[in-house]
């Protein structure tokens, strides 16, 4: 077994609020030591089908096939799914389909309402682990709340950028006991075989992107 480390959740420019292309994104997080990377658009597996596409013939790096859902209640993180699933169903029925295709399915940013976090459905949900450091904060408040419930109820952590932008990769990542693979880094997350670390996304930097994204509004 390795101790790799990943960044489980990154936006490309197949999500609305993000405009980096998955092969420079690959190329940053080379560059700075990941060992695999889940790209985590919106609604979207294309992202990740890209991400896959762009990495064939990489032998030390892996990009794990992935997308954030949009459920009726919230945002949950699937990782290892082969097909796409449809927004706006049940929290409960998102799972049940993550699982159905192999694939697991994680709570990002569980407190964080006006991103649309799962908030207090996440206390009763059946998830498979839970962002405990999400570096997309300015107190960290939400994250310690996550930390604290994750502990609680025994779920496996993780620690992701949720990157939109180049600056942001790598800011918070997760260090998962796994061969090698797709497979066995989902089991390591399954069996809570993670440390989670990483800071931040500089504020600086958080500002620019609400600018950007209040010009492409207008």
């Amino acid at each position: 077994m390795n101790q790799l480390i990943i960044d489980p959740h990154i936006h490309s420019k197949y999500s609305r609020d993000a405009t980096t292309h998955p092969r420079d994104i690959i190329k940053k997080s080379r560059s700075i030591g990941l060992d695999a990377i889940a790209i985590a658009d919106h609604n979207s597996i294309r992202g990740s089908k890209v991400g896959i596409e762009e990495s064939k013939g990489i032998d030390d790096f892996i990009v794990i096939p992935a997308m954030e859902i949009s459920t009726s209640r919230g945002h949950i993180v699937a990782l290892g799914i082969e097909e796409e699933i449809k927004p706006k169903l049940s929290p409960e029925e998102t799972i049940e389909k993550i699982r159905d295709m192999g694939g697991i399915a994680i709570a990002p940013h569980p407190f964080v309402r006006y991103r649309e976090g799962l908030c207090d459905k996440i206390k009763d949900l059946d998830v498979d682990a839970m962002e405990t450091l999400n570096s997309r904060y300015i107190f960290g408040y939400s994250n310690w709340k996550a930390k604290n419930l994750a502990e609680e109820r025994g779920i496996p952590q993780i620690g992701a950028s949720d990157a939109h932008f180049l600056g942001a990769i790598g800011s918070c990542v997760t260090e998962v006991e796994a061969d090698f693979s797709i497979d066995s880094i989902l089991k390591g997350i399954l069996s809570g075989k993670t440390s989670v670390f990483g800071d931040r996304t500089p504020l600086p930097l958080i500002l620019k992107e609400v600018i950007n994204k209040k010009i492409k509004k207008i």
